[in-house]
């Protein structure tokens, strides 16, 4: 038995074979000054209701580890709940690795694994775990194009026999679309509102007309709660701007593969995993604006992971020269 970790911005999600159930929780970690510690979704409850004494921390921004004390401890913790007496941690472990990242980001997330005690690390390219995930034929002498839409990281890449052909990275996901929301209404209409509050607005998008949300927040003049009306283009203009850099990724990773690659893509079209692909409206827009057919994985969020398990199902079955192709081994 292996263990898989996609450890991603948002949600650490761990499993060991196809077909178990999915750890999935927050990744981020509560920290009172008395060293007390709560991880995962139970510290995401905690998230801008905590007194100066409790320090909220994001181990993973933009893909990479950032904070490497934090994510052994989340780490530690999640497989705990999962696992007793430390067994998951001393199995082999396979994690999902995001394109673009320096050696020394690479090297990070190996030290956290194995700081957390992991014995045995290798790696699965985040884009190829993702396409198979998905359901693609990556194995295939034939193009797939996978968009992944994270929280904290955005990545576009062309696959074809078990390689990634071209890829792009940008650092940033749907986090930063939060992020922008909460400082336009702080800046624009003196209210501070939590993200969890942005967020549930977000994933409505394109799928009801509404024109106006009603937020409950602090406004800023009196220090006092209260409710502020935010229009739609709030919230809009900062996802069609997220919008504009995922087409242009698109384009440039079609403009740069090979002739014969063109045709599959023209084919079989994009399909796009990770959180993202749950909104409407960033669906729509990028389907608006490519020249390809557009598809949503049918379980956009665990692609990652469900990648990684079938890549350990088909080293289990003797296909481990196979799968030797799609590693890189600590």
């Amino acid at each position: 038995m292996s263990m898989v970790i996609d450890f991603g911005t948002s949600r650490l999600r761990i499993s060991t074979a196809p077909g178990a159930d999915i750890v999935s929780e927050a990744s981020v970690l509560a920290r009172r000054e008395d060293d007390t510690i709560v991880v995962g979704d139970e510290a995401l409850k905690m998230v801008g209701r905590t007194p100066p004494s409790v320090e909220i921390v994001w181990p993973v921004v933009g893909g990479a580890i950032k904070d490497s004390q934090a994510a052994v401890l989340l780490l530690q913790k999640l497989v705990a709940k999962r696992f007793t007496r430390g067994l998951g941690l001393r199995m082999p472990i396979t994690m999902a690795l995001p394109a673009g990242l320096t050696s020394v980001e690479r090297r990070g997330l190996e030290e956290v694994a194995r700081a957390a005690g992991a014995k045995q690390v290798q790696f699965v390219d985040a884009l190829v775990a993702a396409a198979l995930g998905a359901g693609l034929a990556v194995d295939a002498p034939q193009g797939a194009l996978v968009v992944d839409l994270g929280a904290g990281s955005t990545q576009v890449g062309l696959l074809s026999m078990r390689g990634v052909v071209s890829s792009q990275r940008l650092p940033q996901g749907m986090m930063a679309i939060d992020y922008e929301v909460v400082e336009a209404i702080r800046r624009d209409q003196g209210f501070a509102v939590g993200l969890q509050s942005v967020q549930q607005v977000k994933h409505q998008l394109g799928e009801d007309g509404l024109e106006t949300f009603r937020l409950i927040g602090r406004n800023m003049a009196t220090g006092l709660p209260g409710e502020v009306e935010v229009k739609r283009e709030m919230f809009e203009a900062p996802m069609i701007s997220y919008c504009d850099q995922i087409v242009e990724f698109i384009r440039s990773t079609i403009e740069s593969c090979p002739p014969e690659l063109v045709g599959d893509i023209m084919d079989h079209g994009a399909v796009l995993v990770g959180g993202g692909a749950n909104s409407a409206l960033i669906r729509r827009e990028i389907e608006s604006r490519v020249e390809v057919p557009v598809a949503v994985a049918e379980n956009p969020d665990d692609a990652v992971v469900l990648g990684l398990e079938k890549m350990t199902e088909h080293s289990s079955h003797n296909w481990r020269n196979k799968a030797k192709s799609f590693l890189r081994t600590s």
